[in-house]
């Protein structure tokens, strides 16, 4: 069977056209429930791990490092629950980390503006002149996370297979449209499009272990052999190597681990000034 992925302009008006979308395919609606899940696993607050997917970085927000951290073990348990297929998933950016992988239907909503204006003017009690300045700040907000995140536009169209413009298409024919496009041959698993997405869920496993120490790390996998990139400086080299290879060697799934090391050209010149 296959995988639904949905992302939103407005998070909470998404939320009903998800859940009947899961409804009607009897798939499981994975959400950011399973956020309670990667707090307790990691000891974490389940409050700092929405915020890491919801704000962009800022001088007084959440440090880069930790964010990625954060982001990392949604990712992981997002991944290894999408493996199990029959899943309708929203609001764990499961659509930034899936690319690739053919047997994923990706689906961006888009809701008017003027409705949305409307919505956020009742709902707060404000001019609509405020509210669309808050729509405004709210999309850019959005574009900057996902740059900074994942190095990619979530508002960009081609990242998508369906875009679906809720303007003249009310919340029942856009189940309607989702329900019937997963049906294609095209979003069927296969082969290789299933080795990719077990691929994706363990250099996820894999990073999420090996960034606790290294939190500049890049993971990839091919089958059971994992590749991971780190910086470092030479005099570091052997020992980063070392403990990486342990770190991601014990890992299950793990057959082989080649670590690349770049030079750390930013700290080795602030080292030099010293």
């Amino acid at each position: 069977m296959s995988i639904v992925l949905i992302s939103s302009d407005s998070y909470e008006e998404g939320c009903e056209i998800v859940r009947k979308t899961a409804e009607t395919l009897d798939y499981v609606y994975l959400g950011r429930e399973i956020l309670s899940l990667v707090a307790t696993r990691y000891d974490i607050p389940e409050g700092k791990l929405l915020k890491a997917l919801e704000e962009p970085p800022s001088i007084f927000g959440m440090p880069a490092k930790v964010r990625r951290r954060y982001l990392a073990y949604i990712e992981e348990a997002t991944l290894t629950r999408l493996l199990e297929d029959n899943v309708v998933c929203y609001g764990l950016a499961g659509h930034l980390y899936v690319l690739g992988v053919s047997h994923v239907l990706k689906v961006r909503l888009i809701f008017a503006r003027e409705e949305k204006i409307n919505m956020i003017s009742s709902r707060a009690g404000i001019s609509r002149e405020k509210a669309r300045k808050l729509i405004s700040l709210e999309e850019k907000r959005q574009k900057r996370w996902s740059l900074d995140a994942f190095r990619l536009d979530e508002t960009d169209p081609s990242l998508y297979d369906l875009v679906i413009r809720l303007s003249n298409i009310d919340p029942d024919e856009a189940v309607k449209t989702i329900t019937e496009t997963v049906g294609y041959r095209k979003f069927k698993p296969m082969t290789y499009s299933i080795k990719c997405l077990k691929d994706r869920e363990l250099a996820a496993r894999v990073r999420a272990v090996v960034l606790s120490r290294f939190p500049d790390v890049r993971v990839q996998a091919d089958g059971d052999m994992v590749v991971v990139e780190t910086k470092a400086l030479k005099r570091e080299e052997a020992r980063r190597v070392q403990a990486i290879k342990e770190l991601a060697g014990g890992i299950s799934g793990v057959g082989h681990v080649e670590v690349h090391v770049i030079s750390d050209i930013f700290r080795q010149a602030a080292e030099s000034f010293r």
